[in-house]
C-alpha cells in the first residue's frame, strides 16, 4: 500500500512511498527538510520537519 509523505510544515505532497524505512527530502515549496522514519514495518511513518538554513 502506498503512504502519502507530506512536508511536515506547509502540508506539501511530496511523494508516495511503501517499504520506506528512512528517508530525507526537501520540500520545494517552503524549503523545509524532512525526515521520515518508519519505527518498524507495521507503524505509520513519522515526518518530521525543519526549516534548512542553506537556500
Amino acid at each position: 500500500m502506498l503512504r502519502d509523505i507530506r512536508c511536515g510544515k506547509c502540508n506539501r505532497l511530496l511523494a508516495r512511498a511503501a517499504g520506506v524505512n528512512q528517508l530525507q527530502i526537501k520540500c520545494s515549496r517552503c524549503r523545509t527538510m524532512n525526515q521520515v522514519t518508519a519505527t518498524d514495518r507495521y507503524q505509520s511513518l513519522i515526518v518530521a520537519g525543519e526549516k534548512s538554513s542553506q537556500a
